[in-house]
């Protein structure tokens, strides 16, 4: 039931230090956003540049993905050091999340750590759908291209034999990448390790952890049932306000829920991850430190 805990701990992530969590999360969106903005008229130039082709969006994507990932990897190792100073109980400050600018090591490796991951993770993917469900591949390509060629994408007539397969493989790996990153992140992050020690640290971490895995996923789908509810009722509940008072209102009650929304699902998202790696990790330390502490007092 570790899983369930890794979860509680992350929803109560902010109870020492809610100003330094919440003010860093803030902080990590804002800047994300600013990227993605930027990323996106990046992008835009890019196409305008080499006109309106396939190889043109296709080198956009690229360097807007390529923004997007060296910011969140500074930014990562920043915010997962705060999360492990006030679940420490050491001092610590919304402008934490910024340490990763001054550390380009503990960046340069994270940055290494997201591209084989990646790679690694994409090849094995193909490579099992390539043997048990080479017909959902076909489909995809055939539905990429159309979808690059500006055309309709091909005929759904059947499902594509294999399918089911796929989407227990997705799943399985999905859950397994998720351990390996989280250990493997804060490994770099707060332990100092290289980028293929920190990948093996991971896939020995999750491979080990399989059922606790398991059981953090259903309790999230749990919780975000539960959210969507809420969500759902709230959304009733602004559109009532701006059928009766105005749209002014509700979008001025909108925008800050939706931005209080994104912070919570960045503060629980990395807070499980450092729970996680807490316990598959750093436990063993962590029980030694208490104890040394309860014989010196």
């Amino acid at each position: 039931m570790a899983g369930i805990g890794w979860l509680t701990r992350a929803l109560n992530l902010g109870r020492n230090n809610p100003k330094a969590i919440f003010g860093g999360v803030a902080l990590l969106t804002l800047t994300m956003l600013v990227a993605a903005v930027a990323g996106a008229m990046l992008q835009a130039g890019i196409v305008m540049v080499l006109g309106n082709s396939i190889s043109a969006m296709v080198a956009g994507m690229a360097v807007m993905m390529v923004v997007v990932v060296v910011l969140m990897a500074m930014l990562l190792v920043g915010f997962l050091r705060l999360i492990d100073a006030v679940e420490s109980g050491r001092p610590a400050r919304a402008l934490g999340v910024f340490a990763g600018f001054g550390d380009l090591a503990a960046s340069l490796r994270t940055i290494g750590f997201f591209v084989l991951l990646a790679i690694v993770q994409n090849l094995l993917l193909l490579g099992l759908l390539s043997v048990l469900a080479s017909d959902v591949i076909g489909w995809y390509v055939q539905a990429m291209q159309a979808s690059m060629a500006g055309g309709a994408p091909p005929e759904l007539t059947s499902l594509p034999n294999g399918l089911g397969i796929a989407s227990v493989l997705m799943l399985v790996i999905g859950l397994v990448f998720y351990g390996v990153q989280a250990v493997g992140l804060c490994q770099i992050a707060l332990r100092g390790r290289g980028v293929f020690g920190a990948m093996a640290d991971g896939f020995a971490g999750a491979v080990k952890n399989l059922l606790p895995l398991l059981v953090f996923v259903l309790a999230c789908l749990v919780a975000m049932v539960v959210l969507a509810i809420a969500v759902f009722l709230l959304a009733m509940l602004i559109g009532l306000i701006g059928k009766f008072v105005g749209v002014w209102l509700a979008i001025v009650l909108a925008v800050p829920l939706y931005f209080a929304a994104m912070l919570a699902m960045y503060a629980v998202m990395f807070g499980a991850m450092y729970h996680l790696w807490r316990d598959v990790c750093d436990g063993g330390s962590r029980d030694e430190a208490v104890m040394a502490e309860a014989l010196t007092a």
